[in-house]
């Protein structure tokens, strides 16, 4: 069996499907599964090119072999994308995807995809999934007021999905990185339970080694445009490299590595003052408040003064308030029908230097976390967005507070930084980082391995470990990966696969794919079988999860015990 698998190295797409000796239905009938309602199970696993292609192929031949009818279907990338959320409109059976889910407490937003699409979901849900227990507990998630609540609230989430299968959690890979070691030194890869994809500090801190005092980075995606529309930014490595580097945040994730994580386990948890050096939480009657002091001397990349008004017009004006840990009025949003507006975000300037965000009654925040969206959203410049009857469509001139100014920018090309030389803190040493893009792996690492390139934003191929290990001047890493790789069922209840809707069907596929050859033949052993959005080391992973032993005999008999029926070949 394990046999006919090893053809996807050879890139052979093969159908293969193996006979069993199971009761069959009289009466002429095509091969295969048929439902209690006697129909063929029959469905496609739609994925985009790569790892998750090679990943679906796998899958496939594992339900062939339990004897379905189940083909892959890989289709470009931008369309995966633009459709990957909208189960309804792009007519997927199920699909194979990943998601870098963060570390504690960061990752509290990735439940927000499991959640109601009609509400919290807000259609950013990959299954239509929607379980009202799940949804009320996304609030109490939100809103825990310390770790004992925390922990109890994200072990019932996952036993929620665990047991009710919208997804399949398939694997949680590692990163290999690979970089030169002849042009820049103290290159940082970070590593523990923080954000990976998103390394400023390397670009911050690396040292040069030779005259040429720019860094060129090698990634496979860019954005179409640098305006400040966040989602669009923040859905790309480069995105939110780049606003975190021309823009800033009030505050940053710490550098944590895993020997300092093993001295203190906390020390992720905490943040590195940006915009703001202080907070101070407190209480006013029965809300919560939380007074930020704002760094002095800051300057916007136009000369003008960073004050408090930025702080306050960026979040009422262009940081949405979508999301139960921003300072919302929620009082006022209900009575609103949910429309969240203006007046409704409340943050108020308290002095040219001093900001004060109110929690109201309810919805308080775990005061021991930073609150994330402090740490997320980039401040922009007042005195010019105010000026545009379009915020969202603003250029601002690029115009941010950070280490770096936009020098020139190419669509699908190339984003090139330049130093700020009047930056508030630490200059980087690199006065000029270059990002540029490539169509796929193969010419990206061919041009690290020329020496054209410095380093890649995207983790090596694993089989070229043991020749970059043997390469002078090329240096490998191997880290834990933030992203969670699944299956995820189309359980839209208009367009998805019918089928589907039956939580026997889906416990059967579960237990029917084989997770340890997905490690082995498509990463090489570099990861691990995964089973909640929440990582196995974090302080909130439940270990009492079921875990769906790949068992094909097993899958067989909890189909027919659930009254489906097999015919043979």
């Amino acid at each position: 069996m394990k046999s006919k698998k090893w053809l996807i190295s050879l890139g052979l797409a093969v159908v293969l499907v193996v006979a069993f000796a199971l009761p069959a239905c009289d009466g002429e009938k095509a091969s295969g599964w048929y439902t209690p309602e006697d129909e063929r199970i029959s469905f496609d696993i739609t994925t985009m090119p790569g790892d998750w292609a090679d990943m679906a192929l796998l899958i496939a031949l594992d339900l062939q072999d339990l004897g379905m009818d189940v083909e892959r279907r890989v289709i470009d990338s931008t369309t995966y994308y633009s459709k990957l959320y909208y189960p309804n409109t792009n007519g997927w059976d199920a699909c194979i995807s990943g998601e870098d889910t963060s570390p504690d407490p960061w990752s509290d937003w990735i439940w927000m995809m499991m959640c109601d699409p009609y509400d919290w979901g807000l259609e950013w849900n990959p299954s239509w999934f929607n379980n009202a227990t799940l949804n009320d507990l996304l609030y109490e998630n939100y809103l825990a007021a310390n770790d004992t609540v925390k922990e109890a609230v994200l072990h019932e989430m996952q036993s929620i999905l665990a047991e009710e299968l919208p997804v399949v959690f398939l694997t949680r890979d590692d990163i290999i990185t690979v970089r030169r070691t002849d042009t820049w030194d103290n290159w940082f890869n970070e590593v523990g339970r923080y954000v990976t994809w998103i390394n400023e500090y390397s670009i911050r801190e690396v040292t040069n080694l030779t005259a040429d005092d720019q860094l060129r980075i090698a990634t496979l995606t860019i954005v179409d445009n640098l305006l400040m529309d966040q989602e669009e930014l923040q859905a790309t490595n480069l995105g939110c490299l780049y606003l975190m580097l021309v823009y800033e945040n009030l505050a940053g994730y710490p550098k944590i590595d895993a020997a300092s994580l093993a001295i203190n386990p906390d020390a992720a948890e905490g943040f590195v003052p940006k915009l703001a050096t202080n907070c101070t939480w407190g209480t006013e009657g029965a809300n919560q408040t939380l007074t930020i002091d704002l760094r002095p001397g800051v300057k916007w990349h136009d000369g003008e003064d960073f004050t408090a008004d930025d702080v306050v017009y960026s979040f009422k004006e262009i940081i949405t308030g979508w999301g139960i840990n921003r300072p919302v009025d929620w009082v006022a949003v209900e009575a609103n029908d949910w429309e969240i507006l203006p007046e409704h975000i409340l943050v108020e300037k308290i002095s040219e230097l001093q900001v004060k965000f109110t929690y109201i009654e309810d919805y308080h925040q775990n005061e021991r976390f930073f609150p994330v969206a402090h740490m997320w959203y980039a401040i922009v410049p007042e005195h010019i967005f105010s000026l545009e009857s379009d915020p969202e469509g603003v250029t601002g001139d690029y115009i941010g507070t950070g280490p770096y100014k936009l020098k020139e920018f190419r669509a699908g090309q190339y984003v090139l930084l330049e130093r700020n030389e009047d930056y508030w803190g630490p200059k980087p040493a690199a006065r000029q980082v270059l990002f540029t893009l490539y169509a796929d792996r193969g010419p990206l690492f061919l041009a690290l391995e020329a020496g054209h390139e410095d380093v890649t934003g995207l983790g090596a191929p694993w089989q070229k470990i043991d020749a970059y290990n043997a390469t002078a001047n090329l240096e490998v890493e191997i880290i834990k990966g933030l992203t969670t790789n699944y299956m995820a069922f189309n359980l839209h209840p208009d367009e998805g696969y019918l089928p589907f809707q039956d939580l026997a069907l889906r416990k059967a596929i579960a237990t029917a794919i084989n997770k340890q050859d997905i490690i082995d033949m498509v990463m090489g052993g570099y990861s691990e079988i995964a089973d909640s959005w929440t990582y196995q080391e974090s302080l909130y992973h439940n270990p009492d999860l079921p875990q769906y032993a790949y068992n094909l005999a097993k899958a067989r008999q909890m189909l027919l015990d659930a009254g489906y029926t097999y015919v043979a070949p």
